[in-house]
């Protein structure tokens, strides 16, 4: 019976272990190794592990898709998607508290099984069980997998960001392609110039704006693209200006 409600859960999560006893080992709590008559060993090693490879995925993801940001909107937004609700809530969508191993006590009066520290501490587990069963890159996989959509909604609606960083985001939710910049015409003196710069979208349409450095002007084709998106489409997701 728990081989085969371990093959519907590796089905659910999308991932299918080479050593069926580490994910054995991911899904217990410390409460059912209190309980056993056996040694068994409980979830909480994986969970170190698996604390470190979740921020190291999200922090490079981040870095990689966010480069306008400040280090300070970086953390923002890794602590936002790593926090104890967003993990608990996808451990609940993948199903993970109904495959916990738990103590008798714990499983029926105390309900440990339905507390939020308990799921997120599971869904880290189980990253850190991933890891040791088919390396890092397969760990990374399950992470975006299941957060890297919450990264660039958070990311796309965050108040902390600049159009250019705005827009990114949203092609990236929308298209997987980044929009793209270009220095038209650079005019006026030396000590005052006047940068026109162009920015493309994935969908071919094109805005230019005006500014007094390279980075102004991008910033400023950013904000037109995003006013125009806003007033002639309909996409609730889309960044507020």
């Amino acid at each position: 019976m728990i081989d085969e409600q371990l093959d519907d859960f590796q089905e659910r999560i999308g991932v299918r272990f080479n050593d069926p006893s580490l994910l054995l080992q991911a899904l217990t709590h410390a409460s059912f190794c209190n309980e056993s008559k056996e040694p068994v060993s409980d979830n909480e090693r994986l969970e170190f592990l698996g604390d470190a490879i979740l921020n190291t995925s999200i922090a490079v993801h981040a870095f990689l898709s966010f480069p306008e940001a400040t280090e300070g909107e970086l953390t923002r937004m890794k602590a936002l998607v790593v926090s104890e609700p967003a993990l608990a809530e996808q451990a609940r969508n993948l199903g993970i508290g109904d495959h916990l191993r738990l103590g008798k006590g714990a499983a029926t009066g105390d309900k440990v099984g339905e507390m939020p520290s308990v799921l997120a501490n599971t869904f880290e587990s189980l990253i850190g069980a991933i890891f040791l069963d088919a390396g890092f890159e397969a760990a990374k996989g399950f992470v975006l997998r299941n957060l890297g959509e919450m990264l660039l909604d958070v990311g796309s609606q965050s108040k902390y960001l600049d159009c250019k960083s705005k827009l990114q985001f949203w092609c990236q939710k929308e298209t997987k392609m980044s929009p793209k910049y270009k220095v038209l015409t650079v005019e006026g003196p030396s000590h005052a110039p006047t940068f026109t710069v162009s920015v493309t979208l994935p969908d071919g349409n094109s805005f230019s704006a005006q500014g007094k450095c390279k980075k102004e002007a991008e910033q400023s084709a950013a904000a037109a693209a995003l006013e125009y998106y806003q007033e002639h489409l309909e996409i609730s997701d889309l960044p507020k200006l």
